[in-house]
């Protein structure tokens, strides 16, 4: 991956001095992986270890006579202030012309016909219309999910092209379920040609400013931002939500009703299979589809599903609810009179308007874990976008208004339709405050 520099080392720059690494930067500035995840610590010298390896790569040779790289971050405006001025002074004079730095396109263009411009994926559409050698995305966690996958990938397929993906890794960040799961995937060996690195602020930032840090933040913000650890959502929605314990094995159970829970939104739509097994929950699959409808869902169903013997059961978003981008009643007309659904034996489960958010939320609380310890809802591991969903949704901060940033909700709420009406939580009128858990009376 790594080949040959035109120029060993570029110390004609003022920016470039000596610098002393820590075990795993230096592992990260050796590494020849293709694809690599670096959630550090605040301060930890990700970014600066990024740019000297962009710098650096300038003058490696390639087949082609105008290798290019970038650097981006979630806005353009962020990652000029970044990346921009740094990478002018790092880039030695002996390696530019007088036409090399463009401002007004952000890009430095070296004697050896490589170049490195900085780009926002406020607007990904930006390093399209080219291949790219290598490129580092900033501040991962804050950047827009499917990015990687629908704009860089792909950009990067023809010239090999590396990336490092790295950033403090947030919880409640737009793109921080994704970045936690591509970090995992690589540990877990589930990505080739790719390495993961970690390290801990305080092992390179001064100890008075971590020490301000432990005394000034929460635990779960110094946990984030100063020991690198990926925690659950601040003020999290689904706070009895145990990965560890929550998520095994579900299987498909060709003798039990599937149970498809549905929420309309039509970017993403999400839909949850699963199972009743006794008094537990099993979600043994999902669906969750990019820019579709409802038609489309159905015919997605089918085509995996159509040979099931057992019987469908669909539950869902308020049918009165008239939103957008969400339920309105011919998503239900269209599920009531599908042919093929109807002699399968399905049946459709779905109130007139939806229960109180906090409602439904509790629901889902107490049957991922009660105050007893026991759990009722279990999640295959291969629906990730569930799982990321039950990690990461969180309140606005202050309020009680459950955050739905980017694609953050959609699939949770499709699970909380179905877990509130078959397994709600009421208070009961009389003699107290009795608790009512799906039809059932616990004193």
């Amino acid at each position: 991956m790594v080949m040959k520099s035109q120029q060993s080392e570029p110390s004609k720059s003022r920016r470039w001095h000596a610098h002393t690494y820590h075990p795993a930067q230096a592992k990260l500035w050796r590494t020849k992986a293709r694809f690599v995840a670096v959630p550090a610590g605040r301060g930890g010298g990700k970014t600066e270890i990024a740019k000297r390896r962009l710098v650096m790569s300038l003058a490696q040779k390639k087949p082609w006579i105008d290798p290019r790289y970038f650097y981006a971050a979630p806005t353009r405006d962020q990652a000029k202030r970044i990346a921009w001025d740094d990478l002018k002074a790092l880039i030695p004079k002996n390696w530019l012309h007088s036409r090399s730095v463009s401002e007004s396109e952000l890009t430095i263009t070296t004697v050896f016909g490589s170049s490195v411009s900085v780009v926002g994926f406020d607007k990904p559409q930006r390093i399209e219309g080219v291949q790219w050698d290598g490129c580092v995305i900033d501040e991962s966690c804050d950047v827009r999910p499917k990015v990687f996958d629908l704009n860089v990938l792909p950009a990067l397929t023809w010239r090999d092209g590396w990336c490092w993906r790295i950033g403090v890794p947030k919880r409640q960040g737009i793109g921080a379920s994704e970045f936690r799961r591509w970090y995992n995937d690589i540990l877990e060996g589930r990505i080739e040609d790719a390495e993961a690195y970690t390290w801990v602020s305080a092992d390179v930032v001064p100890p008075k400013v971590v020490e301000w840090a432990r005394q000034n933040l929460d635990k779960k913000d110094f946990d984030e931002q100063f020991n690198a650890k990926f925690v659950n959502a601040g003020g999290g929605i689904f706070h009895a939500f145990d990965e560890s314990r929550n998520v095994r094995p579900c299987p498909y159970r060709p003798d039990l009703p599937i149970i498809v829970a549905s929420d309309f939104n039509v970017d993403p739509m999400a839909w949850v299979l699963c199972h009743v097994v006794g008094d537990t929950v099993e979600v043994f699959d999902e669906l969750y589809e990019r820019d579709t409808n409802t038609p489309a869902c159905l015919n997605i169903l089918w085509n995996k599903y159509g040979t099931h013997q057992a019987g469908f059961h669909f539950y869902g978003d308020a049918a009165s609810r008239q939103r957008k981008t969400s339920a309105s009643k011919s998503d239900y007309i269209l599920i009531q009179n599908d042919k093929r659904f109807k002699r399968a034996g399905r049946k459709v489960s779905y109130r007139k308007s939806n229960p109180p958010v906090a409602d439904r939320f509790a629901s889902c609380n107490y049957m991922l874990c009660n105050a007893a310890g026991q759990r009722r809802i279990f999640i295959d591991k291969s629906c990730v976008n569930l799982t990321d969903d039950l990690v990461a949704r969180s309140y606005k901060p202050g309020t009680n208004d459950p955050d739905g940033t980017g694609d953050i909700g959609h699939i949770s709420d499709a699970l909380g339709y179905f877990i509130h009406y078959k397994f709600p939580i009421k208070i009961a009128p009389s003699q107290g405050a009795r608790i009512v858990l799906g039809g059932q009376k616990n004193g």
